[in-house]
């Protein structure tokens, strides 16, 4: 599902039933900074809690360049929720068009 799918989304039904995760692109922050933005949307059917997205830069043979991780805001998201997350990354090897995103997470306990 591409971000451009999200504004014809009328409920979190027609959404698959996981945690997504999905970012933009990589837009300069600094002469030496690039930012990477994005979304985590639970729709699990559950709260979930410490919610962490990784991120992994491939170059143009498929190797992985670089691997970092950041927090979602908030950490903590009930069923529907939506948290939000900022990568800065200096020194950005290449033109960072491949990458792939991907949350950890755990089941709140009630």
């Amino acid at each position: 599902m591409d971000i451009e799918a999200f504004p014809e989304i009328e409920n979190f039904q027609k959404l698959p039933r996981r945690v997504i995760v999905k970012g933009g692109g990589f837009t300069p922050a600094g002469s030496r900074t690039s930012e990477l933005r994005g979304l985590v949307i639970n729709n699990i059917g559950n709260p979930i809690c410490n919610i962490v997205v990784n991120l992994v830069v491939f170059d143009a043979n498929k190797i992985p360049q670089l691997s970092t991780s950041v927090p979602a805001s908030p950490d903590r998201l009930d069923q529907g929720g939506i948290a939000s997350f900022v990568f800065q990354v200096e020194d950005l090897p290449g033109e960072a068009k491949d990458y792939h995103l991907y949350t950890g997470w755990r089941f709140e306990e009630r």
